[in-house]
């Protein structure tokens, strides 16, 4: 479903921040852990004067993927799972606003994870994001 058939904007208030409370989320239904499915755009224009296309806009987003439906608890007391690697492999450009998300987060035994995630548009999926992690206890 599209970000309107899905529910209304949640807050993502498991992580801090002045970026990630500019981000207008909405889940989708089968978001669970570990396996998400929301819809991202952003309040903020990335640059005020001048319009910029929606690939960048969108580009600017993708990096949120691997905190959308985390499998563990983020955060003091809990995890850290940054990325240290983005790849994004597009076979369309993107149009619009909204960014999905559609992912699975995977953590190996030694600590290191990869996120795989389908980006969509509203007109459907236009590419994949793949995101290594580095997982550590806070």
């Amino acid at each position: 479903p599209g970000p309107d058939e899905s529910g209304g904007p949640v807050a993502l208030t498991e992580w801090p921040g002045g970026y990630i409370q500019s981000i207008e989320v909405r889940k989708a239904p089968g978001h669970e852990p570990g396996h998400g499915r929301a819809w991202l755009r952003t309040r903020h224009p990335l640059l005020e004067s001048e319009r910029v296309s929606d690939l960048a806009r969108l580009v600017g987003l993708v990096d949120t993927s691997n905190g959308i439906a985390p499998r563990v608890f983020p955060g003091p007391g809990g995890w850290a799972f940054p990325n240290v690697d983005l790849q994004l492999h597009l076979y369309r450009e993107p149009s619009g606003e909204w960014l999905g998300l559609q992912n699975s987060v995977t953590f190996g035994t030694d600590g290191i994870g990869v996120t795989s995630t389908v980006l969509h548009d509203e007109a459907g999926p236009f590419g994949r994001a793949e995101q290594t992690l580095t997982l550590r206890p806070l």
